[in-house]
């Protein structure tokens, strides 16, 4: 349809007003901000319906490739849309880049996540459509029409739901139409009917003028000459008001550059406050792309003005339907501009089945683009609880981006079979080293239903509710042994297999020895901050060349080790016992094991008080003597404190054959493959005033996670003055 659209007029709704008609809208206009003033309607945001149930989520978004999005927007479907730049330039000059629709709004990239807006029904008030266009052929029922001629809503039907494979793709190509014209009767009709038959959206791509086919702005007396005291237009506005509390009202704005206010009917919730909630107003815009982000819109309809708390901006210009048969035509206006947003809410109405059409007119507004050049916010609106949005008078809440719709917009949040909704974009449950990658492993087939700030459920990989912790690389706890340590005393000491009882934690220990060496305390050292803690006592049994050695501890961590939860320790206790025998000339072997229970940080929000086994041992072979008489040699293996054996069973909504529900997972709280520790320790004394050390030590499965791995070395002095 060309900017020049001659105006059709609607017969009588009341003798007194026959001069107002109706007009398609059509045309170009521009994008002169105004002032702020009068602008902005007075009036409490809309009550949305509340959504506690978790439907089906949506993780297409996720599978969708730069490569594959580039496909489709390179086919023949979708170039066949495009609008050549002469013809845009003979609407403004100003406009320097090719409008590309599919590809701005957002509508490729939906389509590339399997989204067509199958099962969707969309109404359309409009002039004239051809059912038989080969676009939209099979998928429209009307419901009224007038008489074959204008084909503008043919053209409005095919840029919201056409179809035609290697030549033409709408926004919705799956869904279905509902077409009415628009005689006062018949628009009262059509909205009980797309009631009755639950449309999503209700597209109107018209607007009143007056007898000089000048805009009928939105005043209180249009307002109530036409809609109130007007009994064909109060059955219209009664059955409007049915409609919208249900469904979605989307409005193209007036075309004419020169309007500095709203239409009456875009800006109808002015009047209507009950409205707001089921109300969309769309202005047309040619947006200037970086990648995929808008940098900048050329406006060429008028601007939102009054409707700009619901209004949106939309590119309108398509190669668009027209005739009964297969011929399509460059076209471009806010009528245009207003099918995209009907079919981007049934795009999103196939994508979260779970949601109202209210609740997708909040996504849609959300997730307007509004970063852009000229963009300045007037107001903010509070679209649901603590969800504020900016919005401009000028272009509304900013720039159609059906891609942002379909991802999680604010934070995403877990629902608890207890009703507690917990921040999921930092891990729920974050594990000691000593759990590995075991809650992953076991998390892997599991998806979680999370929902995000607008209530829209989406399906995230169990996996990301858990983080592990990675112990400090060995090279720093290397050197933290060796600064804590007294090197002298380490080194002449007689072999002891259970000589380092915290050699998991990063902290300063204090010992106590009897007077026959026989017995030892030790301490770990609580630290500032810190809820690390603990005591162990070893006693020998047997003495000489061969040693038998018992120990009992009791300690807490900081999290780091044997914890589920973030930022809270885990309580443990553990018997070890240790096997230390010696081979003549200064050498020695020394084993050790030990084994003990962890509460495991106490309950968190998705399971129970929970406990599990740990175990470690470590072999050692060592001799002093090696290279001078005041060296040691040592070589060892081990396998460091890990969960041995355990589990728990988290109370998740997950995602079973397309269906949430909450469910006890059962998770295998030991890792699968071991850290081991192969180390190497050489000290010597060489001076009476100086001591030596040099370690080095490999790990594989470093931190208890398959296939890490770690190597540390540290060379370390120590002075006595």
């Amino acid at each position: 349809m060309l900017p020049t659209h001659t105006p059709r007029r609607l017969p009588a709704l009341m003798l007194s007003l026959s001069s107002l008609a109706l007009l398609a809208a059509c045309g170009g206009g521009g994008e002169d901000g105004g002032g702020l003033s009068g602008y902005l309607p007075d009036f409490a945001a809309p009550t949305l319906p509340d959504s506690s149930f978790l439907g089906q989520g949506f993780a297409g978004a996720d599978t969708v490739t730069a490569q594959a999005l580039n496909a489709l927007l390179n086919s023949p479907t979708y170039q066949g849309t495009r609008v050549n730049l002469p013809f845009m330039q003979s609407i403004d000059p100003s406009i320097s880049t090719v409008p590309f629709a599919l590809r701005a709004s957002g509508a490729a990239f939906a389509h590339a996540a399997g989204l067509t807006g199958a099962g969707q029904l969309i109404a359309i008030s409009d002039e004239h459509i051809s059912p038989t266009h080969v676009s939209i052929s099979g998928r429209v029922t009307e419901h009224s029409n007038f008489a074959p001629g204008d084909e503008h809503g043919t053209s409005v039907a095919s840029v919201a739901a056409g179809n035609d494979p290697g030549r033409f793709i709408g926004t919705a190509p799956g869904a279905n139409i509902i077409f009415g014209s628009w005689f006062d009767a018949d628009l009262a009709s059509l909205a009980r009917e797309a009631l009755r038959l639950r449309a999503v959206a209700w597209n109107n791509s018209w607007g009143y003028v007056d007898d000089n086919r000048d805009t009928l702005f939105a005043t209180e007396t249009a307002y109530r000459d036409f809609l109130v005291n007007n009994p064909g237009g109060a059955a219209y506005l009664d059955a409007l008001k049915d409609y919208a509390a249900y469904g979605v009202v989307v409005f193209a704005v007036s075309n004419f550059e020169s309007d500095r206010n709203s239409g009456l009917m875009d800006a109808l919730p002015v009047f209507e406050n009950a409205l707001e909630s089921g109300w969309l107003a769309v202005a047309n815009g040619v947006p200037t792309l970086s990648g995929s982000d808008v940098t900048a819109v050329n406006l060429i309809s008028t601007s939102c003005w009054e409707a700009a708390r619901w209004c949106i901006v939309a590119d309108g210009s398509w190669n668009a339907a027209i005739g009964s048969g297969s011929e399509y035509e460059f076209t471009t206006g806010s009528s245009f501009a207003a099918p995209q947003v009907a079919g981007a809410l049934a795009l999103l109405a196939e994508a979260f089945p779970d949601l109202s059409p209210h609740e997708l007119r909040v996504r849609l507004l959300a997730a307007a683009d509004d970063n852009f050049a000229g963009f300045s916010a007037d107001a903010s609106v509070e679209l649901a609880e603590g969800f504020f949005k900016d919005y401009s008078v000028v272009y509304g809440h900013g720039f159609l981006d059906i891609e942002a719709a379909l991802r999680p917009i604010g934070g995403t949040a877990l629902t608890t079979a207890r009703g507690q909704k917990i921040d999921t974009d930092a891990p729920v449950l974050t594990t000691g080293s000593a759990f590995g990658d075991a809650l992953e492993v076991s998390l892997a087939d599991t998806e979680v239903v999370v929902r995000d700030a607008l209530s829209a459920s989406f399906m995230m990989p169990g996996e990301a509710l858990t983080a592990g912790a990675r112990p400090a690389s060995q090279a720093t706890a290397l050197l933290f042994d060796s600064l804590t340590t007294n090197l002298k005393n380490e080194r002449t000491a007689e072999p002891s297999a259970l000589s380092d009882p915290f050699s998991e934690f990063s902290a300063p220990v204090s010992t106590v020895v009897t007077a026959d060496g026989l017995a030892k305390a030790a301490v770990l050292m609580p630290q500032a901050g810190s809820e690390m803690a603990g005591v162990t006592v070893t006693q020998v049994l047997t003495d000489g060349p061969t040693k038998v050695e018992v120990g009992v501890k009791v300690a807490r961590d900081n999290g780091s080790l044997m914890s589920l939860r973030s930022g809270e320790g885990a309580s443990m206790a553990s018997i070890a016992l240790g096997l230390t025998q010696e081979v003549g000339n200064g050498g020695f072997w020394a084993l050790s094991g030990e084994i003990g229970i962890t509460d495991l940080g106490g309950a968190t929000a998705l399971n129970g008080s929970d406990s599990a086994r740990f175990d470690a041992v470590k072999l050692t072979a060592g001799k002093s003597g090696v290279f001078t008489k005041n060296d040691r040699l040592s070589i060892g293996v081990g396998l460091p404190i890990a969960i041995a054996s355990g589990e728990t069973n988290l109370d998740l909504p997950v995602m079973r054959q397309g269906l949430s529900a909450f469910e006890s997972v059962s998770v295998d709280l030991a890792p699968e493959d071991r850290q081991v520790d192969l180390e190497l320790t050489y000290q010597a004394a060489l001076s009476d005033s100086l001591e030596m050390k040099m370690s080095v030590i490999h790990s594989d499965n470093f931190g208890n996670r398959s296939g890490l791995t770690d190597t540390g070395a540290a060379l370390a002095f120590s002075f006595r003055f």
